[in-house]
């Protein structure tokens, strides 16, 4: 997808409406949802393919070009490119997102033009992941399929998945949810805090246990913002940070995460770096990697 924004500078209160007027001074476009996967993953010092699909409009291209030789993108003309367009406020504070984009799932022929892709890259690859942002392109069927390829050619398999379709996960390495999306799947309002709204529960771990042996994966990561993540064996504290943005963290967290299981596998200073780099992109403002100093900084700490 492409994350598109419009920044400008909070003028006065419309007098048409109780909304900001915006004075536009600059907008900018960067590859979003599984490209920025890939620009986490090759910011950590990994190499990246994205594979995905884009409608046949001015957006997809735009995205084709931004990425370069690192993408093999599947057309689809029946779809538009999603686009996510925020709108921001001095700088740093978000008053608006529109978002363009069809949830209608592709047809058998894309489907089978992204395993193909997959089929004729996977020999390169060391981890596989797959990023849902429920707009379509991973059904059901094509999870299975993924997975079932994966497996058989002995690549790990890590995903950001959705409630609506865990089964079709099984055999995953890895899957992560955050706790609005755990809480979804096991039927409850809330997993993280207490009965009495203070603090954190015991809930997230027995949660995670539940989700895993229900679905047949491996493991499981549940994030829980502010206070952190668990897995169903441990649990990984929150970092101290100022907040300015938390658009992408989930994108930082399952890079890192799929870089650690591929090169030591399930141990806990895998998840605990991803803690560290997580922290570091909820720091910047918009959609943001790791950056060269937050990485030095993670490595000294």
């Amino acid at each position: 997808m492409l994350d598109e924004y419009i920044v400008g500078k909070a003028t006065r209160i419309s007098p048409e409406a109780p909304v900001m007027v915006i004075r536009q001074q600059r907008t900018f476009s960067v590859p979003g949802g599984a490209a920025n996967v890939a620009k986490n993953i090759v910011a950590l010092g990994a190499k990246a393919t994205v594979i995905g699909v884009v409608g046949e409009d001015s957006a997809g291209q735009e995205l084709q070009e931004a990425l370069g030789e690192s993408a093999s993108v599947v057309p689809d003309p029946s779809r538009p490119t999603t686009r996510k367009t925020r709108v921001l406020a001095d700088t740093a504070h978000q008053v608006l997102r529109i978002d363009h984009e069809s949830e209608s799932a592709i047809d058998e022929d894309v489907e089978d033009s992204i395993l193909d892709t997959v089929k004729s890259r996977i020999h390169e690859a060391n981890v596989l992941i797959l990023s849902d942002y429920t707009k379509g392109v991973l059904t059901v069927d094509l999870v299975k399929r993924l997975i079932e390829l994966a497996v058989s050619r002995g690549v790990p398999v890590t995903a950001n998945a959705k409630p609506v379709n865990l089964s079709a996960y099984q055999g995953a390495t890895l899957v992560s949810l955050n706790a609005k999306e755990a809480a979804e799947a096991v039927g409850a309002k809330d997993i993280i805090r207490q009965a009495n709204g203070q603090g954190l529960s015991d809930r997230p771990s027995s949660v995670a246990r539940q989700i895993l042996d229900e679905n047949g994966f491996q493991h499981i990561l549940v994030t829980l913002g502010e206070y952190g993540m668990c897995t169903e064996s441990f649990y990984i504290a929150p970092q101290k940070v100022e907040v300015f943005d938390t658009a992408g963290a989930g994108d930082t967290t399952i890079a890192t995460v799929a870089l650690g299981l591929a090169a030591i596998g399930f141990e806990p200073k895998v998840f605990e770096l991803a803690s560290h780099t997580a922290a570091a992109v909820v720091s910047h403002v918009g959609v943001a990697t790791p950056s060269h100093d937050d990485l030095e900084r993670i490595r000294l700490s």
